[in-house]
Order: C-alpha cells, then structure tokens, then sequence
C-alpha cells in the first residue's frame, strides 16, 4: 500500500537530500547547487512511503549498516585479491533461495545490499525466490548461509 506524505515532510526530505547532495558534490557554485535541488525536489515530490505493515527499528539499521560497512570492505579485498590473482579463481554461479524477509522494504533493502557487497550481485527478488550472481565460491557459500537476511530480518523485528 501507498501512503502519501504530508507537505512539511516532502519539504523537509527535500532539504535533507539538497544537503546530502551538496555536501557529496565537491561542487560549490550555483549550477550544481540548482541541479540537486531540483533533483531533490522531484525525488521528494514523486516518492512515496511504503506501508507494508513491517516495524523497522533505526538503532537496529544503524547496527547493521555498520556491519554491512565492514562486509563490503572485507568483500573489496577478497574481490581485488581474485582479480589481482595469476590464474582468476572465479566460478560465477547463480544462486536461487528464498529471501526469508517479509514486506517490500526488507526485500528492498536485502537486494541493494547484496549488490552492495563486492562479488555478489542481486539479479531478482520476489516475495518467495531471490536470484543472486555470484562471483566465487565463498560468495555462492555466503549467500547460501543468509546471514545478510538474518541481520536484515533483525532490522525489521523479523525472524530468519
């Protein structure tokens, strides 16, 4: 179901993402500044709230993307470490498995995260399969043990 925002809440996403944008450009002058503000206000006009009846818990995400920081950056060392490798050991296999996350957002977050993480790429998400390319074995491995759903599903007061 989609829910609509109030106005001061579309304002203030707005400004959020303005901020966001200006403070990641690098760029100071008028033109991009006016780029990102446009930009923004068409996001936080066109975007909608999702209610799909999922809780989500903003100690238990920050927890977690603390902990999805530190996968991607151990997952870019094994990833550089394959490419940098004589002989490549990559075996690039898809990987079919139930997602074990309930409602939209969880599904949402749990295939932008896989994407995320180096040597894994999220292909398709459905409420019953996920399709997940991935690069080597401990990858394939990884995503079959579906830890990344469990801490997801903990985000949302779900369980694995």
């Amino acid at each position: 179901m989609i829910a609509r925002r109030p106005a001061w809440k579309v304002v203030l996403y707005a400004m959020i993402l303005t901020a966001t944008w200006y403070a990641l450009s690098g760029k100071f002058d008028l033109l991009h500044f006016g780029t990102g503000v446009v930009t923004a206000v068409v996001i936080a006009v066109r975007a909608r709230s999702v209610a799909d009846g999922t809780r989500f818990h903003p100690v238990r995400f920050l927890l977690f993307v603390v902990w999805l920081t530190g996968q991607v950056l151990m997952s870019n060392l094994r990833v550089a470490r394959i490419i940098l490798s004589r002989h490549m050991p990559i075996t690039p296999t898809l990987v079919r498995k139930p997602p074990r996350v309930e409602g939209d957002r969880a599904l949402a977050m749990l295939g932008t995260s896989t994407t995320l993480t180096p040597g894994t790429l999220t292909v398709d998400v459905e409420q019953d399969e996920m399709l997940v390319h991935a690069l080597d074995p401990r990858s394939v491995d990884e995503v079959r043990r579906g830890l990344m759903a469990r801490k997801i599903a903990h985000v949302f007061g779900q369980e694995a």
